[in-house]
């Protein structure tokens, strides 16, 4: 004799899964609530305002103002300007001078939850000041100017070349691999800057006072080339 399953008999099996069911709903709820609150934005864009200046390069200034959803960082001098887009809380990205490149940029936080410093595309890192101090310019004769001209060759690539003049106010450099002509004025007697790219040279003088190199950028060496 054939006996019909109850259909009443489901029910214990069904009461023992239904915790288990309501269990995993709290457990992801609540996993996804404190993802949620990870990834909350917490500082206002006016807390990253300030003037930044670069580590490797004490000249390179620019100030950071906060606009209605994004930053806007200009150059102290020149007029160069970077829109950065927020990505998280403390990370942003920019393009590059010519728009091409999509740039990181990721600023820091102390202890005390003040910002710090800034890093860009990884490696260039730029510090938090209180203000821009501007260079002073310093007036050098006629007969000191001459004494820098000349061509200078680039130590990692000899093929490269800069050529120098002087000018009624400092020094005017030439790229020659596309003629492109930077203007330096003298802020020691063997230091120059273009301010507004905070484009440094500094020159190297041998024994007898003649100069025979010029370090660029605070990076690339570029030797005096024998007239």
């Amino acid at each position: 004799m054939k006996l019909k399953r109850n259909h009443y008999s489901h029910i214990p099996k069904f009461l023992f899964v239904l915790p288990l069911i309501l269990l995993s709903c709290i457990i992801i709820s609540t996993a996804r609530a404190q993802t949620a609150q990870g990834n909350a934005i917490t500082t206002p864009l006016k807390a990253f305002e300030s003037v930044y200046q670069s580590k490797d390069n004490e000249f390179s200034y620019f100030r950071i103002e906060a606009g209605a959803d994004n930053l806007v960082a200009k150059s102290v001098e020149g007029n160069r300007q970077f829109i950065l887009t927020r990505k998280s809380e403390l990370g942003f990205e920019t393009k590059d001078d010519d728009g091409d490149e999509t740039i990181p940029v990721v600023f820091t936080k102390s202890d005390a939850g003040a910002i710090t410093q800034l890093l860009v595309a990884d490696k260039q890192v730029f510090v938090k000041v209180k203000e821009y101090v501007p260079v002073k310019e310093v007036k050098l004769t006629a007969a000191q100017l001459k004494a820098f001209e000349g061509k200078y060759q680039f130590e990692e690539r000899p093929d490269t070349y800069l050529q120098i003049t002087a000018t009624a106010d400092g020094l005017m450099l030439k790229q020659l691999w596309d003629n492109k002509e930077i203007n330096f004025m003298a802020i020691s007697d063997v230091a120059f800057l273009n301010k507004e790219m905070g484009f440094p040279l500094k020159f190297t003088k041998d024994a007898d006072g003649n100069i025979v190199k010029v370090l660029a950028f605070n990076r690339d060496t570029w030797d005096k080339m024998k007239q």
